[in-house]
């Protein structure tokens, strides 16, 4: 990923406020890679199950209860999961760290290590331009995301956000990099046939270097590169808080990830989309666009024309590459091409699309549902920036920075910092 550029100055800088973890007992789980998860918006049914499989107090009974939910539970899933947090802390399932911290967490795949910080940001409004999102959001989604919180009176996930630090705060996260870490954990998902990732936890809790961590983010604003929905949910939570008289409460701020881009760049992957029950052929080519091929669909990962404005349609055995006819000069990626032309012409609702974070999903849930996956390209960083310091947004999941970070290493309970 290319320099990060955030040309808008902030009004009000990052402050990233230590908290006390809440973190799987190792002494009652003695594999932590089985009970932690993906992010809850990349796993499809097959990788839940196989979770599951692998240990009943994964963290995905927490974050997707209505995916989860035992039919004999009559309780709301959202109630029934936050009851479930409850008896795992009584039990000590999972445990408070006893002292509040920043979180330095390490991980990587084959191809890259990541490292960052965790805290409790505190939250802005867009107007302060110093956290920036980029995309739009789907209502249904920040509700439900907005319902698990509320009922767990919880952050269980951290949102990711990527700032161009120049490297200030490496030196204080090599340093405690060379000691034993809290966690040790690699992970490989089953369903997706991961050769495994590996995630490394510390805790800053000496004040001094808390204050020196703090004054580095200060000056700084920030890009969302994954977590819109969950920011968003944040946003309302405070909203409600404030309305209930609580201006003071553990809703001031939500758990986050912060990446120094120019230490660490994350890739800038497309987010690809399905329409369920839908016949290839009935996807014809409005005015501007054509159809550069017909074949028979091969592997969905080397299909993809390198070229932007190149779409793959697909049903899972035929494929065809749709092509705008747009000119070079003009800044448009391909999911505004999408949404504005394509599904609009196609009348296609948002109601009946699906998201996919890998080429290979899509097409499986084409075969699975009877439908037509659609193959796009990631937009340039540089244009994702220039949408963000804009003020403006893309539609709704056209980006996904990688690799992403794992769910219930750490997360937050709002009563532990009452």
């Amino acid at each position: 990923m290319e320099r990060l550029h955030l040309p808008n100055q902030p009004t009000s800088g990052l402050r990233l406020h230590p908290f006390r973890g809440l973190r799987y007992n190792s002494a009652q789980i003695a594999d932590l890679g089985a009970v932690t998860s993906p992010p809850y918006d990349v796993m499809d049914r097959q990788m839940i199950e196989d979770l599951l499989e692998r240990h009943p107090r994964n963290i995905v009974r927490l974050i997707l209860p209505r995916l989860v939910a035992e039919p004999m539970h009559t309780d709301d899933p959202n109630v029934h999961a936050a009851k479930l947090l409850r008896r795992w802390v009584e039990s000590g399932v999972l445990t408070p760290d006893p002292t509040p911290g920043l979180y330095v967490y390490e991980y990587g795949d084959t191809l890259t290590t990541i490292c960052g910080l965790v805290g409790a940001l505190e939250l802005r409004s867009p107007a302060e331009r110093t956290i920036l999102p980029h995309e739009d959001v789907i209502g249904e989604i920040v509700a439900d995301r907005l319902a698990m919180m509320s009922a767990a009176e919880a952050n269980l996930e951290p949102i990711l956000l990527v700032y161009d630090g120049a490297g200030a705060t490496e030196e204080i996260l090599t340093a405690l990099r060379s000691t034993p870490p809290l966690v040790d954990v690699t992970s490989a998902e089953p369903a997706s046939g991961s050769s495994g990732s590996r995630h490394r936890l510390w805790s800053v809790t000496d004040p001094a270097q808390l204050r020196r961590l703090q004054s580095m983010l200060a000056p700084h604003q920030a890009l969302i590169a994954d977590g819109h929905h969950r920011y968003a949910s944040y946003l309302q939570m405070r909203s409600r808080a404030r309305l209930a008289g609580r201006d003071y409460g553990p809703e001031e701020r939500g758990l986050a990830l912060l990446i120094d881009s120019s230490r660490y760049p994350l890739r800038l992957g497309a987010i690809h989309r399905t329409v369920a029950e839908a016949k290839l052929s009935s996807f014809s080519a409005p005015a501007g666009y054509r159809v550069l091929s017909s074949s028979v669909s091969g592997e969905p990962s080397q299909s993809l024309p390198e070229s932007p404005r190149r779409f793959v349609l697909t049903d899972g055995r035929l494929a065809e590459i749709l092509a705008a006819e747009v000119p070079e000069q003009q800044a448009v990626t391909d999911a505004e091409l999408l949404h504005s032309d394509l599904l609009r012409h196609w009348a296609v609702g948002d109601d009946r699309l699906g998201y996919h974070h890998t080429a290979e999903q899509a097409v499986a849930a084409a075969l699975r549902e009877g439908g037509v996956a659609i193959l796009l390209h990631p937009p340039p960083l540089e244009q994702v920036m220039q949408v963000a310091a804009g003020g403006a947004s893309l539609p709704r999941k056209s980006t996904s920075f990688g690799p992403k970070p794992r769910t219930g290493l750490v997360m937050r309970r709002f009563v532990d910092e009452a």
